[in-house]
């Protein structure tokens, strides 16, 4: 394979001048033929010139244009027996000299008239298209399927037969090699003709070559690794040559990832990693001399990825202290290779007056370079300070000469170069100094870097500012980590929150002013003012809770108000800012504060401190946010503006938060200690119902109509109380006594709410009705199924002891079905009177009688349907103690009970009474015709249930579908269903799909003898399956095919 891979290399050389020879050959040979073409043509021209002029060419045209409409086309047989053509005249020879008189005569003679043009024929389709046409979509369509399934048998039999013989992996390889040498060499020869097709198939075939040679050493080990190795790199540098050679970039692209893959591919992890980079630094050397050539960037890329993934995976992999100065070197290298293929690619792209900084590599470069000297220099003292020094030196004084080299030039990269220089400089402080000092440091840095660069509109130096700004946040954040609490407590933290703070709102302040000048620049400027703002809100709200955690115990008692009453002072200031200032935003960030006390508040009470009573010291907290959100929510509301209600209800739903939430909660906690009621849980939903009135009340009373929403918590408690019980019940877990209690005061609350709101013309939104008439009507009607249950269980098996025994000797059996069957009839029951309530419009259904009409019931009813199915599906009918009797059995009660109900939901949707809904009227057409489906369903099922009742046979798949009896019967029953189904589809008026659904059951009794044979196949059995299936509708379709239509005899003219 290795003597194949460089003949084809050798092979390509040696082809190119071959190929160039060949082309020239070509050349000739096509001038020479066009040469005499020309001639050939110029005496084509004199000739007919000279017919023109001769004294019998007009009569002679002129009588062949008049004969030629009655020429006489022979009869077939006339045709055939024709053996030769008839003879023709040969035209006189032409004299090489014209008398003067003709020649006169033929420049006066008019030119006779054009031959009448040919007729357009439409364009014929292919014959073999006809004929394809013709055998697909007419004939025996049965007999054709069967070919198609016999020749998909007969691949499955040569696949099994090309398993069982293997090909020597060597000649596999050498196979690829030899093909893919043919194609590369087809790539090769197409380039200039067709470059579009050459240059991918050109790069999928060194591909493959590369990827050959990688498979045939690690997966197969049939190359050393030296060997592949070199053979990579040999296909890694001939396809950079022919990259060059046909500037193709990409091609280059992928020579240079196979150069750099190959190491990594064919490493055995005993290599040096002097051989490894010193490969990379030739790589790289490579790039930067294409650099200077060529602007090809993502080449760049590639090898600034390769070079910075590989180096940092054997960093972390391999590195040991005594490699330091080896590796020191070669990241210095690698370091300055890529600043200098920027620095080229920047000079080059530059006079094109392009994007000439590559910001990838400008940037990227120190950034990757710097982290991996961390890992070098991080143990060394001041290791790190020192590089970022040095690092900040460089790319200093190359931005200066760079500046005084070429000027202006390469304004954008020097720029960037002093960038990086400062920044670097800039990271040596936190590097040599404590964190502490460097956040301080670099928070006034920060903000002057802003203040001078949005004086001077230079987008880099206030960039960098905020930069710097970060950078003092997270080194504050950082030295504050690393203090425990005493030390925190005495160090004077404090003052570092205060001067972030101070920090942040002069930048706050800047931006601000910045921004007044309008434009996209300034919205920006007002959006970043109004970020520090808050951050500056932040910090001062931080600080003040650090001192308050770090000097008192958070489960203290006084803590949460203290907590509390910091976030009013800040909430204060920003206040005072935003009236000051005319700053809107700030009274957005006082509303902010206002809830992050309140969210401490609660988490301070979800605590520990619950457990000996200690959140009731928090009461107050608690009762003075709720007082004073409602109070600022009735000033703004009297306010009567658009933006004031918005925030009116906002702060009304902050109180309602504190009211039912902590307030109601504490309480419920404290008369549970007093109070009859047994639980907490019961407390607080009665609570809420009774609080939920009082709002309703006082919302009518104050003339403040928005108070009444805090009246819905009652209607949000019901629906989690019902969701709760019904949870309860699905996990088997009935709710005790104080549950019932409390769902009751929840319903009877609601349920005068509802009237309450509807009396005063409080209108719900649509959704929020529904959704509160779903909880009110069918979540207690959910719950019959499980109460009923309960108390059937308890009147069928309370029994004493004594009187169990009686009956168990006497064979006293009752079944279990009884505890769903009673309910569910009650359900069902309950389901046909609210039917009729809805159609009167009536409580409880209204006003949402007609939306009950035509979603709740029906989808009562779909579930009593549904039940019916399941149940006819699973269960065999019996019940003990009564005896089994067809149709009078419990299950088919209970599917006569939900047909009934089906009947009156049908009739409700069919009528035209007010309300009725318009729409779907095919849906519901075709209920009748999907009831006949489900009628015919269940009279099979009442079959197989009185068969296996009556002959002892289990109620199961299996032995029902083993009974030969049961099959008989079924096939009976679905012949005389198809016997009646055909014969009324003939009898009355022709309705052939009744026809076909006759039809179609016949097939479905054939085809149900044929699915057993074909379930226990094996491997070979499928072949053989496939086989015989195809050949037996090969022969089903050619002895009883299905009648084609006639051809219609009339022709289709063209």
């Amino acid at each position: 394979m290795v003597f194949l891979i460089f003949g084809a290399l050798l092979y390509l050389f040696i082809d190119l001048g071959r190929a160039k020879r060949e082309s020239e050959r070509r050349n000739d040979a096509l001038a020479r033929l066009v040469d005499v073409l020309e001639h050939e043509q110029e005496k084509l021209r004199v000739r007919i010139t000279l017919l023109e002029a001769s004294p019998a060419a007009a009569p002679a045209a002129q009588d062949a244009v008049v004969a030629a409409p009655q020429v006489i086309v022979p009869a077939p047989q006339q045709a055939e027996a024709a053996t030769a053509p008839p003879p023709t005249e040969e035209p006189s020879a032409v004299p090489e000299t014209l008398p003067p008189a003709v020649s006169g005569l033929h420049e006066v003679a008019p030119e006779p008239p054009p031959p009448p043009p040919e007729p357009v024929l439409a364009p014929a389709t292919p014959a073999w298209l006809l004929a394809t046409k013709k055998w697909l979509f007419t004939g025996n369509l049965v007999a054709k399927f069967g070919l198609m399934i016999l020749f998909i048998g007969i691949s499955f039999l040569l696949k099994y037969a090309a398993e069982r013989f293997t090909v020597p992996i060597e000649l596999r390889f050498a196979g690829v090699v030899l093909a893919d040498i043919g194609l590369l060499t087809w790539g090769w020869r197409i380039r200039t003709a067709r470059r579009g097709i050459g240059l991918p198939v050109q790069g999928a075939a060194l591909g493959i070559l590369m990827l050959t040679t990688f498979a045939a050493f690690a997966r197969f080990h049939l190359l050393p690794s030296g060997l592949a190795f070199g053979m990579l790199f040999t296909l890694t540098a001939f396809t950079c040559m022919l990259a060059v050679l046909q500037d193709a970039i990409w091609l280059a692209v992928f020579g240079i990832v196979g150069g750099f893959a190959a190491p990594v591919l064919t490493s055995t992890g005993q290599g040096s990693h002097i051989g490894l980079f010193s490969y990379y630094a030739v790589l790289n050397a490579g790039i930067l001399a294409i650099a200077l050539k060529k602007s090809w960037r993502s080449l760049n890329l590639l090898g600034f990825a390769f070079t910075f993934v590989v180096g940092t995976a054997w960093g972390v992999l391999k590195y040991e202290p005594e490699n330091y100065l080896s590796a020191q070197v070669f990241l210095t290298l690698f370091v300055c290779f890529y600043v200098g293929i920027a620095v080229a690619y920047a000079d080059r792209q530059a006079p094109r007056l392009k994007h000439y900084v590559d910001a990838t590599l400008v940037f990227g470069t120190p950034i990757l370079g710097f982290g991996l000297q961390f890992g070098l220099v991080q143990h060394m003292r001041f290791g790190l300070a020192i590089a970022a020094l040095a690092l900040g030196l460089f790319y200093t004084g190359l931005a200066l000469l760079l500046w005084r080299r070429r000027g202006s030039n390469l304004r954008l990269l020097v720029e960037s170069f002093l960038a990086m220089g400062v920044v670097f400089g800039t990271l040596a402080l936190p590097f040599a100094l404590d964190q502490r000092w460097t956040s301080g440091a670099w928070a006034i840095e920060g903000a002057a870097l802003v203040w001078i660069g949005l004086r001077q509109k230079n987008v880099l130096t206030w960039s960098f500012g905020l930069l710097v700004q970060a950078g003092a946040w997270l080194a504050f954040l950082g030295a504050m980590a690393q203090l425990d609490p005493a030390q925190a407590a005495q160090a004077n933290i404090w003052l570092g929150f205060l001067l972030l703070t101070a920090a942040a709102f002069a930048m706050a302040i800047n931006f601000r002013e910045a921004g007044t000048g309008g434009g996209e620049r300034a919205s920006r400027f007002t959006i970043t003012s109004n970020v520090f703002l808050g951050f500056a809100a932040l910090w001062l709200l931080g600080g003040a809770w650090g001192e308050i955690f770090l000097r008192f115990n958070a489960l203290a008692s006084h803590a949460p108000n203290l907590l509390v009453v910091s976030a009013m002072v800040c909430a204060l200031v920003l206040y005072v800012i935003a009236a000051y200032m005319q700053w809107l935003v700030a009274r957005a960030f006082a509303v902010v504060a206002q809830l992050a006390g309140g969210l401490s508040l609660l988490l301070l009470m979800g605590s520990e401190m619950s457990l000996d009573g200690g959140r009731y010291h928090a009461f107050a907290g608690a009762a003075m946010i709720m007082a004073g959100a409602l109070v600022s929510s009735r000033r703004f509301y009297l306010l009567d503006a658009p933006r004031y209600r918005t925030a009116s209800y906002l702060l009304m739903g902050w109180a309602g938060w504190w009211c039912f939430g902590p307030i109601l909660q504490i309480a419920a906690d404290w008369a549970s200690d007093f109070a009859w009621l047994p639980s907490r849980g019961a407390d607080y939903q009665i609570a809420v119902a009774l609080t939920s009135i009082l709002f309703a009340r006082l919302s009518a009373r104050l003339a403040w109509p928005q108070l009444r929403w805090l009246s819905t918590p009652c209607w949000l408690a019901l629906l989690v109380q019902t969701a709760t019980i019904l949870y309860w019940m699905t996990i088997d877990r009935f709710p005790g006594p104080y549950r019932w209690t409390a769902f009751l005061a929840l319903w009877l609350a609601s349920e005068y709410l509802l009237h309450f709101w509807q009396a005063r013309a409080w209108n719900l939104s649509r959704p929020a009705m529904k959704l509160l008439h779903l909880v009110r009507i069918a979540g207690p009607w959910a719950m019959i199924w499980h109460v009923g249950a309960e108390l059937v269980g308890n009147w069928l098996y309370g029994l004493a002891p004594d009187q169990t025994v009686v009956l168990a000797s006497a064979g006293w059996q009752v079944s279990g079905s009884w505890l769903h069957y009673l309910p569910a009839w009650l359900m069902m029951g309950v389901l046909s009177w609210l039917t009729g309530r809805s159609r009167r419009d009536v409580w409880p259904v209204q006003p949402l009688a007609r939306w009950h009409r035509i979603v709740l019931i029906p989808l009562g009813t779909g579930w009593a349907l549904l039940l019916a199915l399941v149940w006819n599906l699973r269960q065999d009918g019996t019940m003990a103690p009564l005896p089994y009797l067809p149709i009078l059995n419990p299950l088919d009660l209970t599917t006569g009970f939900a047909a009934i109900q089906a009947v009156l939901c049908y009739r409700m949707l069919r009528t035209g009474f007010p309300g009725a809904p318009s729409a779907g009227p095919r849906l519901i057409d075709g209920l009748p015709r999907a009831a006949g489906f489900a009628a015919y369903g269940w009279f099979n099922l009442m079959l197989l249930r009185t068969a296996a009742r009556y002959l002892d046979i289990d109620y199961a798949f299996g032995a029902l579908a083993a009974s030969q009896f049961v099959q008989a019967m079924l096939s009976l029953t679905w012949c005389i269903t198809s016997l009646i189904l055909m014969r009324r589809a003939r009898s009355l008026t022709p309705r052939p799909r009744l026809w076909m659904l006759g039809a179609a059951l016949l097939g479905v009794v054939v085809t149900k003898l044929f699915l057993a044979d074909l379930a226990n196949v094996g491997s070979m059995a499928r072949i053989v399956s496939f086989v015989g299936v195809g050949a037996l509708m090969v022969a089903i379709g050619y002895l009883a095919p299905y009648p084609s239509r006639p051809a219609d005899p009339t022709p289709v003219p063209v």
